[in-house]
């Protein structure tokens, strides 16, 4: 029975469609009580004095805490270190703030209402401090200190290059430039943040029982037991069914902490949901770049050196290192051969909410940059933008290509296989690419304004370490798969059931997949990189082939059959050649169980049909996208309409393309809000100017267009089934391609679109400033 491959669809919809999730704020556990935080209003700020007495004596309340309780506490861990990073980690309830939002006082009462009611009652006498929120504030020699303990601001400063990019640009004959800024986002999931804590303190020692909107339940386990000095095997956390996540719910935070620490203090369970402003003011931020970039190029349009120089906004902390800056350095020169290349990355503290991966993890800012640049040279050698990108991609028989450039665990990065030049092909075919050239000139006649943009672009998935699965045949002849995953509607219920169907043989139905439990399986990493598909996938089908091998070597046994004859199908295994000679998967979980107590396991293999399977991939499998938008301007109100988006992707083998379809659709309409619409901003002394969604813009299905997917299969050589990740790649070249789609547009004016989000307001200042817009408007 065929099932990888097969367009199913997702087991979970049913009953999230009719409302039977179950999700933290959903859990019923009896005494539960509410946790609530005061938060800063200043950017920057030490605690003079605050009061809590008042709150503590308002009815309902149980407990409250401040400063004082914080000085036992030690700061977060430092993920993710490099030899680079000076770094920063926050510190639960310190009597110093260094971003708006961030917690300086918890109250856990009966409920939520009583809660709020009782933070109004705290009263706290701050010392401003001052504070440093822009980039190019930040970077200025008299900028005020983000942390008063460090020298300047600058979090980190590396450099990644291969070859002389320096000396191949003087030799270029054709040599652009391009300037970026990048806004900040936030990651926005429907369901907030949340936890739920409870403590059972009758057994020998105390055991901790944490349900939380997480992505990595077992990395939460570890920083847990390492701050509240209890062991891991004490320690329990569950992820029940996440409203989605997009990297917000990778990071391990403050409150993660607190909630867990003072439910242990009042003895009962404690529950905290973050509302949508604490969502806004104290969840991670991305994609904040500023870049300056050049390219060099020959005559012909081959690329001969790209050089870069980015400042990084990093917030006032360091969650998970310096992994977004670095992905952007590494994969500015994207699919194309770069043979010289530099960047020098800044990395930056500012008393804002601190950066960490979002969906895309730094990618889609390096997609921007040569894509880009791209354009301006094609633009300037009079050549077609998809003509100069055909020039440039790495070939189909130059895999596994080196880049030359370190990856981002610090290892030689490796392209393991693709076909760039038939996915562009692929886009261009779909999206009627010359067509919509054609109707281009024909639409400027009648005074409308549009715009094709092209951009070609790559992800690395599938990062390790490691992921791992226990597949187990049930007495039942069912099958069980645990996982060490946290789903946030990737659809994983379906697809590892698909593998572990087909390797048995069986209907899916017959699959039953568990995870988002640490109680599951002792080890795993977490759900974020693309990685699930590649690393847990494979994990699920190495499993349920060593368990399959166990089954038929005990049916051979059992059959007195040789194991060359013996066949597995639809929950049975049979002899080829005598089909009524069978057994069942049941019967052979039975009897790998043993017969009874006291006498001697009769088979050659390990007792019970269970296997445990890690799978540690030796290196990221690389997709390849290309995206072809074609955009409409006003030239009036400037308002931007998408009238046509076509997205090709290398995705490696799909295990489902129902559901890789579905990750590409949503990947491309997060694009489209970064590229247009949404953008945090913070004035100068880091007050957050956009805190609610009447401020900070995000795209209805109105905005969002049909849109046209391909999909070209170049399996991975680093795994059995040749997959590579899905999750992200639909973000990437979004961008790219709007602002590409934009600047056609309104080339005659010869304006340069710089800014991501791509606003209206933006466009109009710069066709005010446009000598050729000034000009027609003379005439007219």
């Amino acid at each position: 029975m065929k099932y990888i491959g097969k367009a199913m669809k997702r087991k979970i919809d049913p009953r999230l469609i009719k409302g039977d999730g179950r999700y933290i704020a959903d859990l019923n556990i009896p005494g539960t009580l509410s946790a609530a935080f005061l938060r800063s209003p200043h950017a920057h700020a030490r605690i003079q004095d605050i009061d809590l007495e008042q709150a503590r004596k308002l009815s309902g309340v149980i407990a409250v805490f401040g400063p004082d309780d914080g000085q036992e506490f030690d700061s977060l861990p430092a993920l993710f270190p490099h030899p680079k990073l000076v770094p920063v980690t926050q510190r639960p309830l310190d009597s110093v703030v260094h971003h708006v939002g961030e917690p300086v006082a918890m109250v856990i009462a009966l409920n939520r209402y009583i809660a709020e009611d009782a933070i109004d009652l705290i009263n706290v006498v701050y010392d401003p401090l001052p504070a440093v929120a822009h980039l190019d504030h930040a970077i200025q020699s008299d900028a005020p200190l983000a942390h008063q303990h460090l020298e300047s601001n600058v979090a980190a400063h590396f450099q990644q290059s291969v070859g002389d990019a320096q000396a191949a640009m003087k030799e270029a004959p054709v040599v652009v430039h391009h300037r970026f800024k990048i806004g900040r986002v936030s990651c926005l999931p429907i369901e907030t943040r949340g936890l739920l804590a409870k403590w059972d303190f009758n057994g020998p020692e105390p055991s901790l029982e944490v349900y939380a909107a997480t992505q990595s339940q077992h990395e939460m386990r570890s920083i847990l037991a390492k701050l509240l000095k209890v062991s891991e095997n004490n320690i329990r956390v569950i992820a029940p069914d996440v409203g989605g996540a997009f990297g917000a719910k990778a990071i391990f935070y403050v409150e993660d902490f607190l909630v867990t620490w003072a439910a242990r203090k009042v003895n009962a369970p404690v529950r905290w949901i973050e509302d949508r402003l604490e969502h806004m003011m104290s969840c991670i931020h991305e994609r904040e770049q500023y870049h300056e970039a050049s390219l060099g190029v020959t005559n012909e349009g081959k690329i001969l050196a790209v050089m870069d120089t980015m400042l990084a906004n990093n917030g006032a902390y360091v969650p998970w290192g310096i992994i977004v800056p670095i992905m952007t350095s590494t994969l500015i020169p994207g699919p194309y051969k770069v043979p010289n290349y530099f960047c020098d990355a800044k990395v930056i503290y500012t008393n804002t909410v601190p950066l960490a991966p979002f969906r895309g993890a730094g990618r889609p800012q390096a997609a921007l940059i040569l894509n880009r640049l791209l354009d301006q040279a094609a633009e300037k050698l009079g050549m077609d933008p998809v003509e100069i990108r055909r020039r440039n991609l790495i070939r189909e028989d130059e895999f596994p290509y080196r880049t030359g450039l370190l990856s981002r665990d610090g290892k030689p990065q490796i392209y393991d296989s693709g076909n760039y030049g038939k996915v562009l092909s692929e886009a261009v075919e779909i999206s009627g690419y010359s067509e919509w050239r054609q109707c281009q000139q024909e639409y400027r006649k009648q005074g409308r304004y549009i715009g094709i943009g092209v951009a070609s672009a790559i992800e690395n998935t599938g990062f390790g370490s490691f992921e791992g699965a226990t597949v187990r045949v049930e007495t039942t002849g069912e099958i069980t798969v645990l996982t060490s995953a946290a789903t946030q509607g990737q659809g994983h219920e379906t697809t590892f059931a698909q593998v572990a169907a087909e390797v048995f043989d069986v209907p899916v139905e017959n699959i039953t997949v568990r995870e988002g439990d640490t109680s599951l399986i002792t080890y795993g990493t977490g759900t974020f990189a693309s990685r699930m598909g590649v690393i847990v996938g494979t994990a699920v089908y190495k499993a349920s082939q060593t368990v399959k091998d166990k089954a038929l070597k005990i049916a051979s046994e059992k059959l007195n059959i040789p194991l060359e004859v013996l066949e597995m199908k639809d929950g049975c295994v049979f002899s080829v050649e005598q089909p009524s000679r069978r057994i069942s998967l049941g019967d052979l979980a039975h009897e790998a169980k043993g017969l009874f107590p006291g006498t001697t396991f009769p088979y050659s293999v390990e007792p019970g049909l269970e296997v445990t399977e890690y799978f540690a991939p030796e290196a990221a499998s690389v997709t390849g996208m290309t995206d072809i938008a074609v955009v409409e301007i006003d030239p009036k109100s400037c308002a931007i309409q998408i009238l046509d988006y076509t997205s090709v992707h290398d995705n490696g083998k799909l295990l489902n393309p129902l559901i890789v379809k579905g990750q590409v659709q949503g990947g491309i309409s997060n694009g489209i809000g970064n590229a247009l619409y949404e953008e945090i901003v913070y004035d100068r002394q880091g007050q957050l100017l956009t805190s609610t969604l009447m401020d900070y813009l995000v795209p209805s299905a109105c905005e969002v267009p049909e849109m046209k997917i391909g999909h070209v299969e170049t399996p991975s050589p680093l795994n059995p089934l040749g997959m590579k990740g899905a999750g992200e790649s639909g973000t990437i070249p979004v961008p790219a391609v709007i602002q590409s789609a934009v600047e056609d547009a309104l080339r005659e004016w010869n304006i340069k679109v710089e800014n991501i989000p791509v606003k209206p307001a933006q466009l109009r200042e710069l066709m005010r400033q446009s000598k050729e817009f000034q000009l027609v408007e003379a005439i007219k």
